[in-house]
């Protein structure tokens, strides 16, 4: 070959390498592409595969493990790096696999495995499982436990080598609540079919969804299906229908309450119902319709319309009675009371609102005329489950008697009744008839003394004056004049005693037949006492007696003369009568700024203490004798104490014996 031909060739062949070269050159950075894009995707399939919160398993044609996820290990409580490499039974610990040495597929118990079998099939014929819920024996922690597994998988090539994936997500915990759930379910289910009150529920439109046998009874359905999906409205009566739509309108939008109404059932019965509906609510708080528990309350519409006809009575009965009614309770609330107790109280409106008793109580106090006593008395009561009667005396003048007996209810005390009456009249009229029994009395012990007095006390010297004159006149020897002055002395004690004796009489009785006219005026009380004084002149000098006039002859009172006269001559001659020759009577008149006192004050003999309450006393006229013997009917003594009183003063006595008496009176400034 020339040398040409081979430069050529060389050339020639140079260019082919060269070209070849150049080929395999971009086929190897294809492969090499081609290569990092598979290693990118095993990256991410195999971080998928890691992140993937369901348990995964990679597993070869001979079923072993080549790889598992972080999750797996979660369920069998062991690390996946210690399950590579080992067949799945044994990976995941089945009981079976510990059955023999050679593990999992070589245990009598392996041929019926549901995993094994299935995992086999989709190697033998490329099927795949999807959620197959499968029952399986766990060794964890060393101990069996049966574990529910929902499992799925397929077959998938990698390197164009066959292998299966597996999804394994553990079931268990989801299966029991399932079962608990079911069984509540049943439970509930047994429980509203056996519950006596209705249960219903309506949806949206008010429309009924389900109703227990409770309540089909009720409105007389055979069965559900009768009033499935039917609305309630034409069943219940005119006059609640609107209420009740109200009611469930209410409650779809959240709210509810309760309603009584009669319903007509589908065999026509009438039937009282009371509902208490509330929503129905889905997790999320989504209102999806009604809940209503309805109770029949017929038998107890009955019992309360008996109940309110004997309330009915009971009210008319409180309203009619004469006697203001309170009823309260343990708690001292006030239950009930009638317009009669208000009206006699006179508790305002707002005190009575409160129903509170112990503020009823302080509200009344102010009236009475001893609140203390009845507060502590009406307190008293309330410890106890006495009866008790008893009377509250009022500052106007008003008399109550109130009765007060606890209310029993099955033999416990659950309260107590107060009954109240006005005997304020009863009263009065039974004060005035004390008084007219009094008066009779002092009348007839008036009538008897004056009847004694007229028989006794005015014969005896009428007697003696008759025997006097007598005397004279049939003295022997005129011209002694000095008996003749003495017979004359003595019938002058007797016709002024008997004078005084007939004034008194005479005043008495005008008094006590009211024909004694008062007539107060202005006087000079000095010279009403400078008055009497000298018209006792005559009996002074004869029992050398003084009397001092000690009041102002400036001192001016408003009274009826007559009687101060009267009042005045009487304590005079009493003074004068029982006070020795030699001795004072001062007569002494104060202005105590709130009346006039008078005092007629005597060194006389006393009176001991038995007398003195035998004084101004008409059933004890007290006969005594003067210091001469002048013989004292207490007529005089009386007729004072009727023209003092007649002032509206009072007239006492203060005495010592052996050291005089003084006789006070008082009568008003006007």
């Amino acid at each position: 070959m020339r040398n040409d031909e081979l430069e050529q060739l060389v050339i020639r062949r140079t260019s082919e390498l060269e070209a070849a070269n150049k080929k395999l050159t971009h086929e190897i950075e294809i492969r090499k592409k081609a290569e990092e894009k598979l290693l990118k995707k095993h990256d991410h399939f195999l971080k998928i595969f890691s992140a993937v919160p369901m348990g995964l398993l990679l597993l070869d044609r001979e079923t072993a493990i080549v790889n598992a996820n972080q999750a797996i290990s979660s369920m069998i409580f062991r690390d996946p790096a210690e399950i590579v490499g080992r067949r799945v039974g044994d990976g995941l610990g089945c009981v079976h696999s510990f059955e023999t040495h050679k593990g999992c597929g070589f245990s009598n118990s392996c041929p019926a495995c549901p995993l094994r079998n299935g995992i086999e099939q989709i190697i033998a014929k490329s099927t795949q499982i999807h959620g197959a819920e499968l029952n399986l024996s766990l060794m964890i922690n060393g101990k069996p436990e049966e574990r529910c597994l929902s499992v799925s998988a397929e077959p998938i090539d990698i390197e164009g080598h066959l292998h299966v994936i597996v999804a394994i997500d553990d079931i268990t915990d989801r299966k029991k609540n399932e079962e608990a759930l079911k069984e509540s379910e049943k439970r509930i289910s047994m429980i509203l079919e056996t519950e006596p009150e209705c249960v219903k529920i309506l949806d949206l439109e008010g429309k009924l969804v389900y109703m227990n046998p409770a309540g089909l009874n009720m409105i007389d359905a055979d069965n559900l299906d009768q009033v499935l999906g039917l609305s309630m409205l034409p069943l219940i009566g005119e006059e609640y229908k609107k209420t009740f739509a109200d009611l469930i309108v209410r409650t779809l939008k959240g709210g509810g309450g309760k309603l009584e109404f009669q319903v007509t059932g589908l065999k026509g019965r009438k039937i009282w119902l009371e509902t208490n509906s509330v929503p129905l609510r889905l997790q999320n708080d989504e209102i999806t319709g009604v809940l209503g528990i309805t109770r029949d309350i017929t038998d107890r519409k009955k019992v309360e319309k008996k109940l309110k006809r004997s309330l009915s009575l009971v009210t008319a009965t409180l309203e009619s009675t004469v006697d203001g009614i309170l009823v309260v309770d343990r708690k001292r609330k006030v239950r009930t009371f009638n317009k009669k107790f208000v009206e006699l109280w006179r508790i305002p409106d707002s005190v009575l609102a409160t129903f509170e008793d112990e503020k009823l109580l302080a509200s009344v106090l102010s009236q009475l005329s001893e609140p203390e006593i009845f507060l502590r008395k009406v307190e008293d009561l309330y410890l106890t489950d006495d009866e008790s009667f008893d009377v509250v005396g009022f500052k106007d003048g008003r008399t109550f008697e109130f009765y007060s007996r606890p209310q029993e209810l099955d033999g416990e005390n659950i309260g107590r009744v107060w009954s109240f009456r006005d005997v304020t009249k009863r009263k009065k009229a039974e004060e005035a008839l004390k008084e007219s029994k009094r008066q009779l009395e002092e009348l007839n012990a008036t009538k008897d003394k004056l009847f004694s007095i007229i028989g006794h006390d005015l014969r005896s010297p009428i007697g003696g004056l008759k025997q006097l004159v007598e005397l004279t006149l049939s003295t022997s020897n005129l011209s002694d004049v000095l008996s003749i002055s003495e017979i004359l002395e003595d019938i002058q004690k007797s016709a002024s005693a008997t004078y005084d004796l007939l004034e008194n009489l005479l005043a008495w009785a005008k008094s006590q037949r009211n024909e004694v006219v008062f007539k107060p005026t202005q006087v000079n009380l000095y010279e009403i006492i400078d008055a009497c004084t000298l018209l006792l002149t005559e009996t002074t000098r004869i029992k050398n007696i003084s009397i001092h006039n000690q009041s102002s002859p400036q001192q001016w009172g408003y009274a009826d003369p007559n009687m101060l006269m009267t009042i005045l001559r009487n304590l005079l001659t009493n003074a004068i009568k029982f006070t020795h020759s030699g001795k004072n009577i001062y007569v002494s008149v104060i202005n105590t700024g709130k009346d006039i006192a008078f005092s007629v004050k005597d060194e006389g003999v006393g009176i001991n203490s038995e007398n003195l309450d035998k004084l101004f006393k008409p059933n004890d006229f007290l006969t005594t004798y003067g210091t001469s013997g002048e013989k004292g009917t207490g007529l005089g003594l009386l007729l004072c104490k009727e023209f003092v009183e007649k002032h509206s003063g009072k007239i006492w006595v203060e005495s010592e014996i052996g050291k005089g008496s003084e006789f006070k009176f008082t009568i008003p400034l006007n």
